[in-house]
């Protein structure tokens, strides 16, 4: 019984990485981060950084507004030195959430929840400990036609053990202009300028674990999020966006890396200070995102 308590606590839960609800939708998001060589503060050795990510959205419609569907994710990281005492970090992450978001009746309540099931990894030795489980519920109130309070809850069954975030914030629509803040993990603000431009400003906080597979440590891993578990990778970041048909856009993110860290971990969440791999906290430093979408819109008719 407590299994299955555990298993259905479990699926009402949910996942974002972050579920936030921007004024669009990406049926199909490919991304890639530029960030210059760079080196980690107790170290002046340079490492070359690289991030690619690929998304999409299978989004179902039902009846009365209701949908449901799948947002399957691929990410792939590399820290890369020459030191050749020292291996290169090589991690991925294939991320498959399932959502849901449904209207409660004719009230002005709503909810969203996805259940996310993933394999955090190094791709190597694979086994059953490489996999994780999130989830994420958020609730919504709409005070009024453009104004809307969110709050919910983050969870995620992490290589250390389970962590939870709790959620806060709201969002609200005018005709040119689009602001959400889901508090502590995310935060934007749009503008339009014209049909074919949108410009603003985001803010996001995140931080994964990853399973090793082929380190002498046997089930150790890797963290962003250091030995308090709460130092996310923070991107605050400017952002243009140009739509080169309606659906169809090029965009460009540069901003700043902050509390960028990768540290290695025993199974029982011991700092390894003689790890074999390149570890530590990147130097803060400018990053761009660039990316392509095929995006629809909330505001369009």
């Amino acid at each position: 019984m407590r299994t299955i308590l555990t298993l259905v606590f479990l699926l009402l839960i949910i996942s974002v990485q972050y579920a936030n609800s921007q004024n669009y939708a990406n049926i199909l998001n490919g991304r890639y981060y530029y960030l210059p060589p760079t080196s980690l503060k107790d170290d002046d050795q340079e490492i070359n950084f690289y991030e690619l990510r690929i998304q999409t959205t299978f989004p179902i419609e039902l009846k009365n507004g209701n949908t449901i569907g799948i947002k399957p994710r691929y990410n792939t990281y590399s820290l890369k030195t020459e030191n050749s005492d020292l291996k290169n970090l090589q991690l991925h992450t294939i991320k498959i959430p399932f959502f849901i978001y449904w209207k409660l009746g004719k009230s002005r309540w709503s909810s969203y929840i996805d259940v996310s099931p993933k394999l955090n990894s190094d791709f190597k030795n694979i086994t059953g400990r490489h996999f994780q489980i999130g989830g994420m519920v958020i609730m919504y109130y709409e005070k009024r036609k453009d104004f809307i309070w969110q709050f919910g809850l983050f969870y995620n069954q992490d290589t250390y053990g389970p962590f939870f975030m709790p959620l806060f914030g709201f969002y609200r629509i005018k005709e040119n202009s689009y602001f959400e803040a889901l508090l502590p993990a995310y935060l934007i603000y749009e503008r339009r300028l014209s049909h074919k431009f949108y410009a603003g400003f985001e803010l996001e906080l995140r931080g994964e674990t990853f399973r090793l597979g082929d380190s002498q440590y046997e089930n150790s891993f890797v963290s962003q999020l250091g030995e308090n578990k709460l130092t996310f990778l923070t991107e605050p970041r400017i952002f243009i966006d140009y739509y080169i048909t309606k659906h169809f856009i090029l965009y460009l993110k540069p901003g700043m890396r902050l509390f960028h860290k990768y540290e290695h971990y025993t199974e029982g969440d011991e700092r390894i200070e003689d790890s074999e791999y390149i570890q530590g906290t990147l130097k803060n430093s400018f990053y761009a995102e660039i990316g392509v979408a095929l995006r629809f819109r909330y505001d369009e008719e």
